[in-house]
């Protein structure tokens, strides 16, 4: 009797490691891949074309190539290691949507199944391409296109570069870099600073955790910030920027409409051009500024009235430091 429950018990010991090994089975299954991918997709399509991507836990980078076709390389991560696996063995470990038309290419990690897995994307596409990026959990990158192009991620940064075309990027987590987009630029982050140069026709940029550093733009700017400083150098149009918690410096080559500068936390300095007709609507604890050719009341901490005849609004406000005006 004692024989059988022994061998009864060594048997389910049996049965048990199987189990947990079957369980377990992916670490040894696939190997760490010698290259920076774990396998390449290559698709036929005609521009211009819409590619929709998106994953949960990883990445997105697209640049651009001659020719129609993408080429994708899936870059698939087990604890921060790339494996070497095929399209079907990934779709053993998570829920991967595909589809194609002749202008359009869709990829979608729905699920993954994995624990401490990632699915990340390295995406050559043809410059004719609008491209619609998605990542619950990593950073995007976006560079030489024409078209409209959306990017949007929860945990991490986000970089454009050299864009033809409107572009609408948001992250929750990261920071914003941008330089030399040809259209509307929109950008938002919670978590992060935001960089921006040589762009036109239209700025909008918010973030509640960063500052702001904008370069080069011309056309019409529109910044926000909770928690940081903002820094303006060449700029030419018309410029509205807020703060609640920092400095404000900007440089402006050409004014148009109006410059608009306020902050609750720190000083402000501004530049423009002289000669310009303009309204002067400024407030401070201390306000520094020649006063030539001017008509209205001028205050140690307000000044408000005429330059030059009246024209382009100039509106200074803190309530927590100087301003000071030059003209150049």
């Amino acid at each position: 009797m004692k024989t059988f429950v022994l061998l009864g018990v060594a048997f389910s010991l049996f049965l048990s490691s199987c189990y947990i090994s079957g369980m377990g089975g992916s670490d040894s299954s696939f190997k760490s891949s010698d290259k920076n991918y774990s396998f390449i997709q290559e698709y036929s399509v005609s521009s211009p074309l819409t590619l929709n991507l998106s994953t949960s836990g990883g990445s997105i980078s697209t640049l651009a190539r001659d020719g129609n076709g993408i080429e994708v390389a899936f870059v698939v991560k087990k604890r921060n290691q790339v494996m070497d696996i095929t399209l079907e063995e990934l779709k053993k470990l998570a829920d991967v949507e595909i589809s194609q038309t002749a202008n359009s290419l869709t990829i979608n990690i729905k699920r993954i199944y994995e624990r401490n897995m990632s699915v990340s994307f390295s995406v050559k596409t043809p410059v004719n391409s609008s491209c619609h990026l998605n990542t619950s959990g990593g950073s995007l990158s976006i560079s030489d296109l024409q078209g409209p192009q959306y990017l949007n991620t929860s945990g991490g940064s986000i970089r454009i570069s050299k864009i033809t075309g409107q572009v609408d990027a948001y992250t929750s987590g990261g920071s914003i870099s941008s330089d030399n987009v040809n259209g509307k630029l929109h950008v938002s982050t919670s978590g992060g600073s935001i960089t921006i140069s040589n762009t036109k026709p239209e700025l909008i940029a918010t973030t509640s955790g960063g500052s702001i550093r904008l370069k080069d733009i011309e056309g019409t700017v529109d910044v926000n910030t909770s928690g940081g400083s903002i820094s303006i150098n060449n700029i030419s149009g018309s410029v509205k920027a807020h703060t609640s918690g920092g400095s404000i410096n900007a440089d402006i080559e050409k004014l148009t409409e109006k410059l608009d500068l306020e902050t609750s936390g720190g000083n402000i300095n501004a530049t423009i051009p002289a000669g310009l007709g303009l309204t002067l609507d400024l407030s401070a604890e201390r306000i520094n500024t020649p006063l030539t050719n001017f008509s209205g009341t001028a205050k140690k901490d307000r000044i408000t009235g005429q330059m030059n005849g009246g024209g382009i609004l100039v509106r200074l406000s803190t309530s927590g430091g100087s301003v000071t005006l030059n003209y150049k």
